[in-house]
């Protein structure tokens, strides 16, 4: 696996791959969210974006306006919350979130993090290889 790399550059992946499973893991928590407010009169959905990026380079930062809001990207993980209307579909009681959309998207949320798990696990594997000098 370390072919033309180091051991550091393995600590490297693990690392990247632990931010994408906090990402994924944040955004099941938002998707979820969404879900549980189908029924709330005039709830916009949100999602979940990564900001790394833009870390650093922007002077302004956003906050919480009222207490029972969301968080929006000011922690360090360089995550963003933003509303998510969707397609723009409405019903009577001005309710955004469509189940099936919500669904999907947490559907798609768990095979990625299915994966991240797996490229993790292959990684920390070969750090308890490389730990053992092969002996494990």
């Amino acid at each position: 696996m370390l072919q033309n790399g180091t051991v550091g550059d393995l600590f490297n992946t693990v690392g990247n791959l632990h931010h994408a499973l906090d990402y994924h893991l944040e955004r099941q928590n938002v998707l979820a969210s969404n879900i549980a407010h189908v029924d709330t009169p005039g709830y916009v959905p949100h999602d979940l974006a990564r900001r790394t990026e833009f870390a650093g380079h922007l002077d302004a930062a956003m906050a919480r306006t009222q207490a029972g809001h969301l968080g929006a990207g000011d922690g360090p993980n360089g995550f963003e919350v933003f509303a998510d209307p969707g397609a723009g579909q409405t019903g009577k009681d001005e309710n955004q979130v469509s189940l099936d959309r919500e669904a999907a998207k947490v559907a798609a949320n768990q095979i990625r993090y299915d994966v991240v798990t797996a490229l993790a696990s292959a990684d920390l594997a070969a750090l308890a290889y490389a730990a053992t000098d092969g002996r494990g």
